[in-house]
């Protein structure tokens, strides 16, 4: 998963990209226990999704534009538009779960 500033973000959905994306702060336990979910689903990626992270501490206008405080917040757009959030790092199966759904 590579990090993204809200331009990388912005490029890749500009560009109709499938984008799998985590908002994160550095120091939060939940957004690093799930580095190792987010490896497994991007390992076994075969839609060709763009994983990547916007730090908070780095960009904080990003919580109001996603419209949360609970971190990690993860996200899935296809076609520019938003089809899967899932709020908390909830173990790798609602993770996944949330993947599967926004990619149908």
């Amino acid at each position: 998963m590579k990090d993204w500033s809200p331009e990388d973000l912005q490029k890749n959905l500009d560009d109709g990209n499938k984008v799998f994306l985590k908002l994160w702060k550095k120091g939060c336990g939940a957004c690093k226990l799930s580095i190792p979910a987010i490896e497994r689903i991007e390992a076994a990626d075969q839609s060709g999704m763009k994983f990547g992270q916007v730090c908070a501490d780095d960009f904080p206008e990003i919580l109001e534009i996603a419209e949360t405080e609970v971190l990690p917040v993860f996200f899935v757009f296809v076609n520019k538009e938003m089809r899967g959030r899932l709020e908390g790092f909830k173990g790798l199966e609602k993770l996944k779960g949330m993947v599967e759904e926004a990619l149908r």
